[in-house]
């Protein structure tokens, strides 16, 4: 490669952000078709394994090894399956998140019609239904869910301790 090549490459690469798990300049198909193999053996990869999981002929083995431990040493492959793992690990962390957040808004929608039926159900109910025996335990649980909305509790029903409030509870334990 001359000056003028080299120069039109390094801009080219300043200019077109690439993934340094795509196949570089300078690497041949053949040496980026076995990084993609040591790529895709996960994160207990080695050269070794990639090269028997292509070459299944042992005289061959020992002599692809050699050559594909060169070719991760030019064409820096522990880094780029760093960056590769890193890659899909973020994906990965990208698709739960999206997962969790659409079960948080159907468990919203369930809660929420939940709370109609509820509502509709209290505006019906004539309060002589309702027993003495019941009364303490509807209050109870009305004021359970108020304080869990607010978050003053947590659903396990302890106290939750907000920044710059002191709690003392456990210091009276017992007395």
């Amino acid at each position: 490669m001359n000056d003028n090549e080299k120069i039109i490459e390094e801009a080219k690469a300043a200019m077109m952000p690439y993934e340094s798990w795509e196949q570089l300049a300078g690497e041949g198909s053949s040496a980026f078709k076995a990084f993609c193999a040591f790529r895709d053996m996960g994160l207990e990869r080695n050269i070794r394994k990639a090269v028997e999981s292509v070459e299944k002929d042992a005289a061959l083995q020992s002599k692809k090894y050699g050559v594909w431990r060169n070719w991760s040493n030019k064409f820096h492959w522990r880094e780029r399956v760093a960056d590769y793992d890193r890659y899909i690990e973020r994906l990965k962390q990208e698709e739960l998140r999206k997962t969790i957040e659409a079960q948080g808004e159907k468990h919203r929608q369930v809660t929420g019609k939940m709370l109609d039926v509820v509502s509709k159900k209290l505006d019906t109910m004539n309060p002589e239904d309702l027993t003495q025996s019941a009364v303490p335990e509807w209050v109870q649980t009305a004021i359970k869910s108020e304080r869990e909305a607010a978050g003053l509790v947590s659903p396990n029903g302890k106290a939750e301790i907000k920044q710059g409030e002191l709690n003392f509870v456990s210091d009276f334990k017992g007395l």
